[in-house]
This record gives C-alpha cells, sequence and structure tokens, in this order.
C-alpha cells in the first residue's frame, strides 16, 4: 500500500487538544468539569491526499490524553499509526475574538506513536524517532525526541489554543498554517469546523 508520507503535517492540523484547570477566582465560558469525559470524532476526518484520522480524548479537569489513529482509507480501516499525547492544561480567560470560547493552554507531557505498518516503523527509524527499534504494533516513547509533525517537548511544550463546548460537542482552534501555537501570539482567533463528540 502506498502511503503519502508528507500528510503528517496536515495531521496536526486537526490534532489540538483540549485540557486543565483554571486560574484561582477566574470565571471563564468553559468549565474544566464542562471538559471532563470522553470525546471522540464522529465520523473519518479527512487529513489530507487519501489519509483519515480519528481523534480520541479522554480530559479530567486539569489534565488530558488524546489517541490519534491515523488511516490510509475514507472507511477507516488501514490504520498506518496510533499517536499517543498527555499532560496537564489550563483555562485562562475567554476569547475576545470568539465569543463563548475560552482560551487554554494545553501541555505536552509525554509523547508516544506507535507505527501499524512496516513503511510507518520505517519512517519512524529514520526520522530518529524515540531511542529504540521501531517494530509494529508496539509504542514507543517520543517525549524528547518529537517524531515526524511532532516537536520534541524541549521545543514546544504548550499549544496555546481556544475550546468551546456546545451541547455534546467540543471545539478546539483553528490551527494556522504553519502548525505553530507554540507561543501566546500563535493563539487561533477563530475555531476549527469539526468538533470531537461525547461518547
Amino acid at each position: 500500500m502506498k502511503t503519502s508520507l508528507p500528510l503528517f503535517a496536515s495531521l496536526v492540523a486537526l490534532l489540538t487538544v483540549a485540557c486543565a484547570s483554571t486560574p484561582e477566582g477566574a470565571k471563564t465560558a468553559v468549565k474544566p468539569q464542562d471538559l471532563k469525559g470522553t470525546w471522540s470524532s464522529p465520523t473519518c476526518e479527512a487529513a489530507g491526499g487519501t489519509n483519515f484520522i480519528q481523534r480520541h480524548f479522554t480530559l479530567t479537569e486539569n489534565t488530558w490524553t488524546l489517541n490519534l489513529d491515523a488511516f490510509g482509507d475514507a472507511q477507516c480501516q488501514t490504520k498506518l499509526f496510533t499517536a499517543r499525547v498527555q499532560g496537564p492544561y489550563t483555562l485562562e480567560k475567554d476569547s475576545a475574538a470568539v465569543p463563548g470560547a475560552t482560551e487554554g493552554n494545553f501541555g505536552f507531557g509525554e509523547l508516544y506513536m506507535t507505527p501499524h505498518l512496516p513503511a510507518l516503523a520505517e519512517a519512524f527509524q529514520n526520522a530518529k524517532c524515540g531511542t529504540g527499534t521501531w517494530k509494529v504494533g508496539e509504542e514507543q516513547r517520543t517525549t524528547e525526541t518529537g517524531c515526524l509533525f511532532f516537536q520534541p517537548t524541549s521545543a514546544c511544550g504548550t499549544d496555546h489554543d481556544l475550546v468551546k463546548v456546545d451541547g455534546e460537542q467540543l471545539f478546539f482552534g483553528q490551527r494556522p498554517a504553519d502548525n505553530n501555537m507554540c507561543t501566546p501570539d500563535k493563539r487561533p482567533a477563530a475555531l476549527t469546523a469539526k468538533p470531537v463528540v461525547k461518547r
């Protein structure tokens, strides 16, 4: 099967995570308890070319975990890789740009990758992801090295994002073209059109 590795940059645009507590005394449209639970992509999401993803978030009132599954088909049957990201989050203040949205800082505490095809295991090895030998179906920690579209946490430890809850739907900010949200000035000024849904 032909796999387009440039797709990984476009996957980041759908990656955004939601996450943590609010500074003491702050009153925001979105509260940590609003985010608590499990949220998933309602469908197989297009991620550029012939590649698709499904996002699965688990949030507490101060931590988030994302399992991002990437697929090579529109039915999300041929799994390419899984990325697992987890860390703390804080909700800061309401967005001046997006009514009903709240600014949040989502920390990248730990990063992990799992290849599901030999071509992806080889790609991770060639990209110097992690420190061990890559094998199909085996997860490896990539926190310090990064992996393809994920930077090492030392280079970018926090995404400065937006979050909005609308019923059973959770929206994050629309990522910029360069996918860089590492500083407050890179925070999105609009929401993505693709929510995740509470399960």
